[in-house]
């Protein structure tokens, strides 16, 4: 794999010498090439109340904007009395509140479980996995971790003393790099080229009057705009949504569009595209179709609901072939 993704690690132990945190360091230390993994701390976490979603705590703020950024996620989780850790369980509260705005949607997932004793924290590791379900997170089911009498396999650095665990831990995260490839939003920069392929038929369906396709890919949260072929400027989800449907009103059926992408590129949850619409298009009062050639670049962000547009800008173009 060719494209590097972003792993996020949530440790599920606070204390300053977890095992876990330092499971997650050999993990990270073992990684290929393809995965940017960073821990992303979770103790400063108040504990969720939808009452301080009025003025959200600074943490609150600060650990939405780290996994956000992210392409999927690594979860290393203690056991504690045969489930997940508090702190682990109100990081994924946090994480996923307040409601419609649940920011682990579509992110691939691995799980490792420590524990110094001999069963490996099977329990944590399959209770988390039991809210990852709800969450929408696609886990990954195989190779499962289970880090059982840990502090046999450490050594006073926290460095791994035996080849078969380097082994084990090294094919794990070899193995989640790949799931996150298919399964996750590390696939997302792959769908954008299948998406634009409909955005083609979007621009069809538009210059023949019709509007919704338009209107499924538009997003409904702000900030939105759109920048008018005309010169003016729209903005806010509801006022776009408005005008492109008023504006397709202008167009009859029978009419022809074509797009021409110059450049493209989509990196995590953020895609864009610019080139040009070129259209036959049938307007009301005219007889004959009228030309219409459009110099247009477009903003997506990819979400729960896949890939919906932010920004549009469209101004008239010169043909380069004198039409």
């Amino acid at each position: 794999m060719s494209e590097a993704f972003s792993l996020g690690i949530l440790v599920g132990s606070l204390r300053k010498e977890s095992w876990c945190r330092k499971v997650a360091r050999a993990l990270i230390g073992l990684q290929p090439p393809s995965l940017r993994s960073a821990i992303i701390e979770i103790g400063d976490l108040p504990l969720y109340n939808e009452d301080l979603e009025q003025q959200v705590p600074a943490a609150w703020t600060r650990f939405r904007e780290e996994i956000s950024r992210v392409d999927a996620f690594l979860v290393v989780t203690p056991e504690y009395n045969r489930s997940v850790p508090g702190c682990l369980k109100n990081a994924l509260d946090v994480g996923s509140r307040p409601a419609g705005k649940n920011l682990f949607a579509g992110r691939a997932t691995g799980v490792a479980s420590v524990t110094p004793y001999k069963l490996g924290a099977f329990g944590a590791n399959h209770a988390v996995r039991q809210s990852m379900v709800f969450l929408d997170m696609p886990v990954m089911q195989q190779p499962e971790l289970y880090v059982g009498e840990i502090a046999d396999l450490l050594d006073e650095r926290g460095a791994l003393k035996k080849e078969g665990t380097q082994k084990l831990f090294r094919t794990f995260m070899e193995k989640l790099a790949t799931w996150i490839a298919v399964a996750g939003r590390g696939s997302a920069a792959r769908s954008f080229q299948a998406f634009m392929q409909r955005r083609a038929s979007v621009g069809e369906a538009y210059v023949n009057g019709d509007a919704q396709p338009l209107l499924e890919i538009v997003t409904r949260e702000d900030p939105v705009t759109f920048l008018s072929p005309r010169g003016d400027t729209v903005t806010g989800a509801g006022a776009v949504a408005a005008r492109f449907a008023k504006d397709a009103g202008a167009f009859q059926r029978g009419g022809q569009n074509r797009t021409e992408v110059l450049q493209s590129a989509a990196s995590g949850d953020v895609a864009w595209w610019t080139g040009y619409q070129i259209a036959e298009a049938r307007l009301d009062g005219k007889e004959a179709p009228v030309a219409m050639r459009l110099r247009v670049t477009e903003a997506f962000r990819f979400g729960a609901d896949g890939w919906k547009l932010v920004h549009r800008h469209a101004e008239p173009a010169k043909s380069t072939s004198g039409e």
